[in-house]
This record gives C-alpha cells, sequence and structure tokens, in this order.
C-alpha cells in the first residue's frame, strides 16, 4: 500500500497575480495624487459640500416647521 503524499506548500492554481493589475493602475495613480498631495483641498472639499447640503435643507425644511408652529400643530 502506498501513501499518497501532498504537498500543503504549494500555491493553489488560480488566477496569477498580474491579472488585474492594467484595472489597479488608475486607482493606484489617483490615490497617490489624490492623498499626497490635494489630501487636504479634498477633506475641506467635502466638508464644504456637507456644509452647503445641511444648509440646504435646512433652508427648504424651515417654512414648513414655521407654518407647524404658526398653527400651533
Amino acid at each position: 500500500m502506498s501513501r499518497i503524499q501532498t504537498n500543503h506548500d504549494a500555491k493553489p492554481i488560480g488566477r496569477p497575480d498580474i491579472a488585474l493589475l492594467w484595472f489597479l493602475i488608475p486607482f493606484k495613480a489617483m490615490k497617490n495624487l489624490v492623498c499626497n498631495q490635494y489630501r487636504w483641498l479634498v477633506i475641506k472639499l467635502v466638508f464644504l459640500l456637507l456644509l452647503v447640503a445641511i444648509l440646504g435643507l435646512f433652508v427648504y425644511n424651515m417654512p414648513g416647521y414655521m407654518v407647524k408652529k404658526m398653527l400651533g400643530a
């Protein structure tokens, strides 16, 4: 009776490491550009957009709340 030896250190057959490289290169370039050069500009821009959105929602909803307050509803 012979025993079958398995190699547990063998790398499983699958997709090569370079298969998605063409897809990831633009994202890596954008990450390096945004994270290194324009980090604070992006953070300030996102904060400003959130502030404008909150202010816009406040202005949009304020007349309805004022009418409810005046009518006692």
